[in-house]
């Protein structure tokens, strides 16, 4: 009873059972060909830096999502001297085996396959196995660039919303069409005014649904926060555009109005690759004025409210895929957060299993130079 236990409400387990029964590499990053099985709890893997464990973390995440989260370059993966990589993900959902094959060869020929069946699109994949990740880098959504938070907010927005997915999609592709035009020189106003048309649709779907999404993280974020510092902190998000509550023809008048200027500068200065997020902890934005402990613990707060939206509007249980960040939470956090994944799948790194002596529903492997050994 989770959410009975630390947010005052009673929590049934509720859900679409789902959880990955085994992973299995080849030629992927430093592993040559190896089989890992997980329990349905905390399969926690330990070794020292640089011997593969975050690779296990990514080849979930490029399964789950279809690209990586560490390079832009889908070949980069591939084992070196080697001209492909195969991962295979081995799941249950509903009762059902199922399974996601993903092929990447050295000629940037990347093929994804559900239970045998290929897929076309990613839009018609992403949400399949829903995720969460936090590693060190995710810091940034805290105290980084606009770009890490609406990374943030869009991978939320993806795994809940197809139709999300294929509007920032389409979106991104006009945007990058008129970049193109604008950088060039080659200016035909009247095409990019039908680009403006798209893009306004694309711009009002994308912001009407962000917004609703941060509103559902904020009240659940109230609530983890609170039970994180004991009534001490209150958390407040502030969506950040241009365009809340527009309709289609007034964007479209923002983004024609600003063409002059855009023309002069070679770039698009108005669109939603421009929105953020305001983080605010008592009131005050936490990346300029909060302490390095209230950023960490801002950070977890946002990370455990982004699983209890994606379960409850996906009525599943995410994959939770916690790359080394235990060193960077102090204990009374860690052992929030361990009692807190207890009773769902998770994959954990860490150089040191000492905080999880005492953990329940776990299996620790160990791993050395691409070669894992349960212990």
């Amino acid at each position: 009873m989770i959410l009975k236990k630390y947010f005052g409400i009673i929590q049934f387990k509720w859900g679409i059972k789902m959880y990955i029964k085994n992973i299995e590499l080849e030629n992927f990053r430093n592993y040559n060909k190896q089989k890992i099985d997980l329990i349905n709890g905390i399969n926690l893997f330990v070794g020292d830096n640089a011997q593969g464990k975050t690779n296990i973390i990514e080849s979930v995440y490029l399964s789950a999502i279809g690209k990586s989260y560490r390079t832009i370059k889908d070949v980069e993966v591939i084992n070196f001297e080697k001209d492909y990589c195969r991962i295979i993900l081995n799941y249950n959902k509903l009762d059902i085996n199922k399974k996601i094959e993903l092929f990447i060869n050295n000629l940037n020929k990347k093929i994804i396959k559900q239970d045998e069946v290929k897929i076309g699109k990613l839009s018609e994949h992403v949400g399949e196995i829903l995720i969460v990740i936090f590693s060190p880098d995710s810091l940034d959504i805290v105290k980084g660039s606009p770009a890490k938070r609406r990374s943030f907010l869009d991978m939320i927005c993806s795994q809940i919303s197809k139709s999300y997915y294929i509007n920032l999609q389409e979106y991104m592709k006009c945007l990058k069409i008129k970049n193109s035009l604008l950088k060039n020189g080659n200016i035909d106003k009247e095409y990019i005014f039908v680009l403006h048309e798209k893009m306004s649709e694309y711009i009002f779907n994308i912001v009407n649904y962000r917004k609703i999404i941060i509103d559902k993280l904020l009240e659940k974020s109230k609530v983890i926060q609170n039970n994180l510092t004991k009534n001490t902190e209150d958390i407040n998000l502030i969506y950040i555009s241009d365009f809340i509550n527009l309709e289609k023809n007034e964007i479209k008048k923002i983004l024609d109005n600003y063409l002059e200027i855009e023309v002069i500068r070679k770039i698009s200065l108005k669109g939603i690759q421009r929105d953020d997020i305001g983080i605010f902890v008592n009131d005050k934005e936490v990346s300029k004025y909060g302490s390095q402990g209230q950023n960490r613990t801002a950070l977890l707060t946002l990370k455990l409210a982004n699983f209890e939206l994606l379960r409850e509007e996906n009525n599943e249980n995410p994959i939770l895929l916690l790359d080394d960040i235990m060193s960077e939470l102090d204990s009374n956090r860690i052992r929030f957060l361990l009692d807190y994944i207890k009773d769902y799948q998770s994959i954990i790194t860490t150089t040191d299993a000492s905080f999880a002596k005492n953990a329940e529903n776990t299996i620790i492997y160990k791993v050395k130079n691409g070669e894992i050994t349960q212990f």
